[in-house]
């Protein structure tokens, strides 16, 4: 896609918006987040040059293209707008919602035009006013997963599509799940049950990452039960999503390679450290 990104009319679509000096949105009354401000880890300058996040972003683009949303994609929980970004650069009408302060100020730095600074529940968003939605590694974060997905149905159009990445299989739970403040990991039988169970219907599912699983096994999953595991920092963190030229990350980056060609010639994958689901509201 190439067409120019059009303006969207946001205070039509959430009553409780107000636009802010910076671009950015804000819901009135809204409180900020502030996810993970004691979290040492400099995720801006990981995402963008991380093999993990390119790989993520390069699966969940050619889930777009195969299954392409009909009008604006609201990403809930955008985070820095790592997604966001390559998905407005592809073409497609975003709009990233973040209900940490600091991070939609990042999303807005990466030239993201439409940016929500709100709880997505406190912006006053109209019934139907989410054409299409996406929680790309957000909804493992939510205590009751099931309620949010059928809030976020409840501000739905039929036909609209929902877009879902998860980390998968409680066996490779490790430290860092705790550090990022997720409650679990997925299987691919569960997520589609609270899917459905929200009001959508699956039209896609895959997992992904599945080279990486018996490194997170090794590497993290076994030491966390051993309690070896060691606190984050900025240095474990670049490592752990490879931001270097080492010749680990050269070869995670080919066998990767790989794994997107598969995926992108509708090859369903049957495991992986990572989960994807589209799906459409009924």
């Amino acid at each position: 896609m190439s067409a120019e990104i059009p303006r969207l009319d946001l205070a039509a679509r959430a009553s409780n918006l107000v636009p802010g000096s910076d671009g950015i949105w804000f819901a009135a009354g809204d409180d900020d987040q502030g996810f993970a401000s004691a979290d040492p880890t400099d995720w801006v300058d990981i995402e963008n040059r991380s093999f993990w996040y390119g790989h993520r972003n390069d699966v969940v683009l050619d889930a777009l293209k195969r299954f392409p949303p009909k009008g604006w994609l609201f990403e809930i929980g955008a985070g820095n707008g790592a997604v966001a970004a390559a998905a407005q650069a592809a073409g497609w009408p975003v709009v990233a919602v973040e209900p940490t302060v600091a991070w939609a100020r990042n999303a807005r730095r990466r030239g993201l035009s439409h940016v929500i600074c709100a709880h997505f529940q406190n912006a006053g968003f109209a019934s139907g006013a989410l054409e299409n939605a996406a929680l790309f590694d957000v909804l493992e974060h939510i205590d009751d997963d099931a309620g949010f997905l059928a809030e976020v149905r409840g501000l739905m159009p039929a036909d609209g599509r929902l877009y879902l990445a998860v980390p998968s299989f409680r066996f490779l739970w490790s430290k860092e799940d705790e550090l990022s403040g997720h409650c679990r990991r997925y299987r691919a039988s569960q997520l589609e049950e609270r899917v459905c169970a929200a009001g959508f219907r699956i039209e896609h599912r895959t997992y992904f990452f599945a080279p990486l699983m018996p490194v997170i096994l090794v590497a993290r999953a076994l030491p966390y039960r051993l309690g070896l595991a060691r606190d984050r920092t900025h240095a474990s963190s670049a490592a752990a999503h490879g931001v270097s030229n080492s010749l680990p990350v050269r070869l995670a980056r080919a066998v990767l390679k790989g794994e997107l060609a598969l995926l992108r010639r509708g090859v369903r994958l049957p495991l992986g450290a990572s989960l994807l689901v589209v799906a459409r509201a009924a």
